[in-house]
């Protein structure tokens, strides 16, 4: 069973994290910034915000970082009630080690990727799932296209892959006093009302469509995942 408070502390940890870094590519990566810049400049000009860019922006960062703890979070649900095969993040006993095997033969086919491929890999997966489609719909989810291709990552804002490895850690993270898993979704009920305490993780929730469902997939919907 998920221990709500603790998770909330780590995912506002890793909130700021992700906004720092974002920000840091917003400044270094101008191609990445302009359409943030583009949008900022249209609402400006209706009359929808009056905020200054950098303000405003920083308000769409925290956005795209809750988005992806989000996603991640509604992941590991799914894993830990085996909603999903195999587990691609982390999970409680054996699969951890299943996770942990299948982000090795990820990154055996592709070396030159980083964490943030492989966590836009898994969403994509948990994309397909019709029930879960939804979650992670570009039109509405602040992560925006999980395209893997050159062109959406020189025009979308992700994390760094260095911060998506931290992201990531924190799933596979063990709990060195209970000896298992520190954040395990597992629960007979499969009741997520959890997930609203991890929203807030931002004052500001990234879209209609981007919280955990109160009802999550059936697992006939997800038969596998990966293959």
């Amino acid at each position: 069973m998920i221990d709500a408070g603790r998770l909330l502390d780590d995912l506002k940890r890793l909130r700021a994290d992700l906004e720092d870094d974002l920000r840091v590519r917003c400044e270094e990566h101008p191609d990445l910034d302009a359409p943030l810049r583009d949008e900022y400049d249209a609402a400006h000009a209706a009359g929808r915000t009056a905020q200054p860019y950098a303000v405003w922006r920083d308000a769409r960062l925290t956005q795209i970082a809750a988005a992806w703890l989000l996603g991640c979070v509604f992941v590991r649900f799914l894993e830990d009630n085996r909603l999903v095969d195999p587990p691609r993040l982390s999970g409680p006993g054996d699969r951890r080690r299943r996770a942990l095997d299948e982000h090795t033969l990820w990154f055996r086919a592709r070396p030159t990727d980083t964490d943030r491929e492989y966590l836009l890999h898994v969403f994509r997966e948990v994309a397909a799932i019709p029930a879960a489609a939804p979650l992670f719909d570009p039109g509405h989810n602040p992560i925006g296209t999980l395209d893997p291709s050159a062109d959406a990552a020189r025009r979308t804002l992700r994390p760094s892959g260095d911060a998506a490895a931290r992201l990531l850690a924190l799933w596979q993270r063990i709990d060195p006093d209970a000896g298992g898993l520190a954040h395990d979704f597992t629960d007979p009920e499969r009741d997520t009302r959890f997930s609203a305490t991890s929203t807030r993780t931002s004052p500001t929730r990234p879209a209609s469509g981007s919280r955990c469902s109160r009802r999550p997939p059936s697992s006939k919907s997800s038969s596998s995942t990966a293959r």
